[in-house]
């Protein structure tokens, strides 16, 4: 089940990735202060796994956003912006719930 998807900006390749606040209830679920955050793994389309930590930002308009291990994804796949990043979240009986990411290359 595909949770999101999007074009990244300057501001997702350089920093952080900003989820919509609506994909909260697919993660897992937040333990203690949103400032904390939560770590979970999702796994790439070679099957590495990633340790994604997601804060839930205050300002102007709540958002979540990955910071920790973003950038050496980006890096490791050398994303530009324009690129489409999609998330899934997979449910198998043996493994559990995984999350998955997928990216597509930006046309021109």
């Amino acid at each position: 089940m595909q949770l999101f998807a999007r074009a990244l900006t300057s501001i997702e390749v350089e920093r952080r990735l900003i989820l919509p606040i609506d994909c909260l209830p697919a993660l897992p679920r937040f333990e203690g202060s949103y400032e904390n955050g939560i770590t979970f793994q999702v796994m790439d389309d070679v099957e590495i796994l990633w340790n994604f930590r997601c804060k839930k930002r205050n300002g102007a308009a709540d958002r979540l956003a990955i910071e920790t291990d973003w950038i050496q994804f980006v890096n490791s796949k050398k994303l530009r912006s324009g690129d489409i990043v999609a998330f899934y979240k997979d449910d198998d009986r043996v493994s559990g719930t995984l999350c998955k990411i997928e990216v597509k290359r930006r046309t021109c």
